[in-house]
């Protein structure tokens, strides 16, 4: 495992190395640090966007908090916050009636749709062995 001071070398060098990202043994002699993989030359994206001083200070004292740079810290929770409205956007939740219903509707046979019986009807292009 690394020292203490060769770790606070490379925090200075690493974009993106996290706090959150620290955890200690029980005999709190030994940290293990989680480096993003991406390198920063790759990111071409701009936001600009004003802030209040209040929003500001609070944004500056959680990024040191996490040893984050400001930017790195609302770009990282701002990118979490997106992937969890994504997920829940992606994800449809029914109530047990509804999904009852739901399963009920998928267990029904369907309506063979003409164009897919015609086509499955013809001989095959593809020679079989």
């Amino acid at each position: 495992m690394c020292g203490v001071g060769l770790i606070d070398q490379r925090r200075k060098l690493v974009f993106g190395l996290s706090e959150r990202y620290r955890f200690h043994s029980q005999d709190q002699t030994s940290t293990k640090y989680v480096y993003n993989t991406y390198m920063p030359e790759t990111l071409t994206g701009r936001l600009n966007f004003r802030l209040s001083p209040e929003q500001e200070q609070a944004l500056r004292r959680a990024a040191a908090l996490t040893g984050q740079s400001l930017s790195g810290f609302v770009l990282s929770a701002a990118v979490d916050h997106a992937h969890d409205l994504l997920a829940r956007a992606n994800r449809i939740e029914l109530s047990e009636a509804a999904f009852r219903r739901f399963v009920a509707a998928l267990d029904e046979p369907g309506e063979a749709a003409p164009e897919l019986v015609r086509l499955a009807r013809r001989k095959s292009r593809i020679p079989a062995h």
